[in-house]
């Protein structure tokens, strides 16, 4: 049976020590503080005996500890995967705003995030392609998963970070902007698609 309706619920990883203090960070590893840990208790108790047909979950660790904490018997099921790491902020990983707002380069790409890369760091067209691919893949492996599971909608559960379920949404639902999503360490966020010809699109976005 084709899938109607899906529900894609993406939940920030919890806090680790730069995010408290406010540093770039993308692709750097690091593992959640006792903050982003206490962050992802209310998530805990609002996923608690939800199915899932598809775990999707970014391979850092931050991730991996959160999906862990808030779910535990899914984790070994998960699929962890590069494609859903945060943008790498190359050469400004781990520096704060204070640390490099005399830089040129920096002040720049602040006023254009889009044409101006950090050094040794990530484009943003790499960045959305990169996320563009991986919602494809997951789309049509759910809806194949759908045939063999019975939770009805489908739900998928994806852990990432901020940037990424920005992304992700602004994808899904053409009239948000990458901008306009804000979600907080350890917070949830259901996005209810449904099929509009040949594709899926977001219908309605409301966090929990």
């Amino acid at each position: 049976m084709d899938i109607k309706r899906m529900e894609l619920v993406l939940m920030r990883h919890g806090s680790t020590l730069w995010n408290e203090q406010k540093r770039y960070l993308g692709h750097t590893d690091l593992s959640l503080s006792l903050q982003g840990r206490e962050e992802l208790i209310s998530a805990s108790g609002k996923l608690k005996g939800i199915s899932f047909c598809s775990v999707y979950c970014s391979d850092l660790a931050r991730c991996r500890e959160s999906l862990h904490a808030v779910r535990p018997d899914l984790s070994a099921g998960a699929i962890y995967d590069s494609a859903l790491r945060e943008m790498d902020f190359g050469d400004w990983e781990g520096h704060t705003y204070d640390q490099l707002k005399d830089v040129a380069l920096y002040r720049q790409w602040l006023d254009d995030p889009q044409h101006i890369t950090p050094p040794e760091g990530e484009a943003w067209v790499s960045f959305e392609r990169r996320i563009a691919a991986f919602l494809e893949f997951m789309l049509n492996s759910a809806e194949r998963e759908k045939k063999h599971k019975s939770a009805s909608p489908a739900s998928v559960l994806l852990v990432a970070h901020g940037g990424v379920i920005r992304q992700i949404v602004s994808l899904l639902m053409p009239g948000k902007g990458f901008w306009d999503i804000r979600v907080e360490p350890g917070n949830l966020l259901i996005l209810t698609m449904k099929h509009r010809g040949e594709s899926w699109a977001g219908v309605d976005l409301r966090m929990i």
